[in-house]
């Protein structure tokens, strides 16, 4: 496995960058009746994980099109799919339109229940678009030409998984590939199941082929697309921040606080670490205690003899090993006698089972809270490396994690991972598309800014694999760590600003280049670059912010009761 490190490109850095400026500048918003009322789902009584709670709370229900940023989609209680478009020529939005009515009678029950995932939609060309339905199954839907408002149909639908046992699957990639002539579409779908005592996301990875068969194929009609699963599942206990495929799909890349494994590798990794567990919950020995002596009892086989056993007692430490099984290795939590230790191996009243004695003798008369001295946990290292610079509270993760945070690149064809990043404890600031066809960008944070990754791939070296760092946002990694109500991270395509959205009423823009600011310098300093904020507050009757998409010069809110359109 290697290890790919992020190298920052200093070109795109801005050492001189001093803050933004809170602007008082209206933010025009305009404002769109829905086209019915939206349609979002609710977790179940028994969805109550905390990955349940990121599925659900964290969905954005506003669907962008990466080959028309200008528009967007969304679906209403009527399961209608239905285009929210902006006219850049006269700064307006254009009327809603319904697209397609998505068909239910295959969810097995015809209707949708309580627990079942939100729709998601994502395009993988431009003219066509793949829909999963939160339930079972996958739609891949011939869009036209999206740009001049054609009408969508319905090329092929396939279930999730063949047998259809598992209910409930949120679509985080798809994508169009072309490969010796032949088209393929990759989904990586991702479902929440309770294995024994603990929830894992558990992430799908199948496709589509284009085929043409018999003598049809000579005229070039009546193509055919055949589903298949490439791997059945990979599972992790942690949240999936970011997943999604490299150019030609032979690779998942996915970003995640636990460790990404095969259905086999989770089963064995579940029972070693519960076999290491119960060998740590219960020593090989019980003791007991009065205000002066201990006694210590070992059950031996019953061919143990006293040259097999090693026993070495101080007036601090006690040492006791059968050959070479070490049975007890530690520092007392006091002091004892070690002249008045004394030990006797004697039958246990099975006859296949000995007892080793062991008696020791208090220095001071206490009752001991515990036979061994605990251990000193080693001082948590300071989250920055400049430790000449005071620590915020947002300097420090909001929860501390046993694991960290990697980014792995699982290969189809080697069936393990292959490259590795690693992330330290925080996770990516968010995930953004910057251009159509191209995997999805994401950022962290360097230093106090924002780094915008994407990866990179060479066709003709399969087994390489590395990121370009695409981009800088200028001190927001740190204004990210301090927006703890945040639902929606996102930045336009351009890197020309980007936004944090609550859940209800605040909006944040942040524009790194303050066209205002220029000339300004420090007292007897260099030339320093300040950057705009702004802050818009929603009106208070649109309720819950349910989806958002960035274009040039606009960003569109979905909200329960209206759309909003903020020009920036």
């Amino acid at each position: 496995m290697s290890v790919v490190d992020l190298q920052v490109n200093r070109n795109l850095l801005c050492p001189n960058f001093d803050g933004y400026k809170l602007s008082f500048d209206p933010v025009p918003v305009l404002r769109q009746s829905l086209d019915g009322f939206a349609l979002k789902r609710d977790p179940h009584a028994n969805q109550y994980s905390l990955l349940h709670t990121e599925l659900f709370a964290k969905h954005n229900l506003l669907f962008s099109d990466p080959w028309a940023r200008h528009q967007c989609y969304y679906i209403n209680v009527s399961h209608e799919l239905v285009l929210c478009s902006y006219n850049e020529a006269d700064g307006q939005p254009r009327p809603q339109r319904t697209v397609y009515q998505i068909p239910r009678w295959d969810h097995g029950d015809g209707q949708n229940v309580v627990g079942d995932y939100n729709y998601t939609l994502r395009f993988v060309s431009e003219k066509l678009a793949v829909l999963c339905d939160g339930v079972l199954t996958y739609m891949l839907l011939d869009t036209g030409d999206r740009e001049r408002a054609a009408t969508w149909q319905l090329l092929t639908r396939s279930p999730v998984t063949p047998n259809g046992d598992q209910r409930g699957f949120v679509l985080h990639d798809a994508r169009l590939d072309v490969l010796q002539e032949r088209k393929q579409i990759s989904l990586a779908a991702a479902h929440i199941e309770r294995r024994r005592e603990e929830f894992v996301t558990q992430l799908t990875w199948s496709r589509w082929s284009w085929q043409q068969a018999g003598a049809e194929a000579e005229a070039g009609t009546a193509a055919s697309w055949t589903y298949e699963l490439c791997q059945p599942s990979l599972a992790t206990k942690g949240s999936v921040y970011y997943c999604a495929f490299e150019p030609r799909a032979q690779s998942l890349i996915v970003c995640s606080n636990g460790d990404l494994q095969t259905p086999q590798q989770h089963e064995a990794a579940r029972e070693a670490a519960a076999a290491q567990a119960a060998e740590d919950a219960v020593p090989p020995y019980d003791w007991q205690q009065t205000p002066q002596d201990l006694s210590l009892r070992f059950t031996l086989p019953a061919d143990a003899k006293r040259d097999d056993l090693k026993i070495e007692s101080t007036s601090t430490r006690l040492l006791v090993e059968y050959k070479d099984q070490l049975l007890l290795d530690g520092a007392l939590f006091a002091p004892v006698d070690e002249q008045l230790t004394n030990w006797t191996l004697e039958a246990a009243g099975n006859e296949l089972q000995l007892q080793l004695q062991l008696q020791l003798s208090k220095t001071e008369e206490k009752q001991w809270p515990n036979l061994l001295a605990e251990q000193e946990l080693p001082a948590e290292p300071l989250p920055i490396p400049n430790l000449e610079d005071p620590i915020e509270d947002c300097d420090l993760p909001l929860e501390a994690s046993d694991n960290d945070i990697k980014m792995v690149r699982f290969n189809l064809g080697h069936g393990c991972i292959t490259h590795t990043i690693f992330l330290g404890a925080m996770p990516p600031l968010f995930g953004t598309t910057l251009r159509p066809g191209f995997p999805a960008a994401f950022a962290t944070r360097h230093d106090v800014d924002g780094a915008i990754w994407l990866q990179q791939f060479q066709p003709s070296r399969p087994d390489e694999w590395n990121v370009r760092h695409e981009g800088q946002l200028n001190a927001f990694g740190y204004v990210v760590a301090s927006k703890e109500q945040r639902k929606f991270v996102d930045c336009c395509p351009q890197l020309d600003y980007a936004v944090i959205c609550e859940s209800y009423r605040h909006v944040f823009i942040y524009k790194p280049h303050n066209e205002a600011a220029g000339g300004l310098r420090n007292r007897n300093g260099p030339q320093i670059v300040i950057g705009k904020q702004h802050l818009v507050t929603l009106p208070d009757d649109v309720g819950e912010v349910l989806g958002l998409v960035t274009a040039p010069k606009v960003i569109i809110i979905f909200t329960q009761h209206a759309m909003l359109y903020l020009q920036v």
